[in-house]
């Protein structure tokens, strides 16, 4: 059993390695999509690497597809990026083994008898979201769909188990590639959620360093240069509101395409 993170990476290696390093020392493997091939391979396991940024869904589906194929112990998948922190208490050993157990439990009707041992594919089937990270809360909210933290309402730095990447989508990846930056992780909660398999783990905890964490991007030169064109000026606003309208008008239409393999 092994436990991947696979995630797109536009940081300045010395940068990303200091996320990354939190990772391996709690037993995850790591693949990244990357611009180039620069990135020290003393750190990550598998780097793919192409100049066009197909956007963060394509990029993770890829990735997965990648590790899956190579890899026939990889039962998780971790998403989010690299300046997301891995939980600082538990091993991914440790959290995998939660994840299956959880997921079989919620899965015993699958099973024909008592008898029968589950299978690989029960208890991978299932999407897990640690939600310790509180950033975003404000109870004071005008909008009473906006007053919880983040990470209560997308699973942006999800553990997503194999089977569940193998079937979801027409078998087509995790992740709905119609979105480029904003609200993919947002619909993969919703439909995770749809199929009855989403967990949330308030006692697991993906510290999100975001670099508008605690000033707000109130100056250009506060935003990292490969965010600037999704977050910040006209641009940003014009991609939050592209990708918003596209979210509500799928949700509406019950996440078209999300059906299973």
């Amino acid at each position: 059993m092994s436990v991947w993170l696979t995630i797109p990476s536009a940081r300045p290696p010395e940068e990303a390695e200091k996320v990354l390093r939190l990772y391996r020392e709690r037993g995850y493997k790591i693949a990244l999509w990357r611009d180039d091939m620069s990135f020290p391979y003393g750190i990550i396991d598998y780097l793919r690497a192409d100049p066009v940024y197909p956007g963060y869904a394509s990029a993770v589906n890829a990735l997965i597809v990648d590790v899956a194929t190579t890899d026939h112990t990889a039962e998780w998948f971790v998403i989010g990026g690299d300046d997301v922190l891995p939980d600082p208490n538990k091993s991914a050993d440790e959290i995998a083994r939660e994840c299956r157990a959880h997921f079989i439990r919620e899965k015993l009707d699958f099973l024909k008898s008592e008898e029968e041992q589950p299978t690989d594919a029960v208890a991978t089937f299932g999407v897990m979201q640690p939600t310790g990270d509180h950033w975003g809360e404000n109870p004071n909210h005008a909008r009473p769909d906006m007053r919880s933290a983040y990470i209560d309402r997308v699973a942006g730095s999800a553990w997503i188990g194999r089977e569940f990447a193998r079937r979801a989508y027409g078998g087509q990846g995790p992740l709905f590639p119609g979105y480029q930056h904003m609200f993919v992780d947002e619909e993969l909660r919703h439909v995770a959620i749809k199929l009855g398999v989403y967990w949330e783990r308030r006692d697991l905890t993906h510290y999100h360093a975001h670099a508008s964490r605690t000033h707000g991007y109130s100056h250009t030169s506060d935003c990292p240069e490969h965010l600037k064109k999704w977050t910040v000026g006209e641009a940003g606003v014009k991609h939050w509101n592209e990708w918003e309208a596209l979210f509500f008008d799928r949700r509406g239409k019950g996440f078209p395409g999300h059906e299973l393999l």
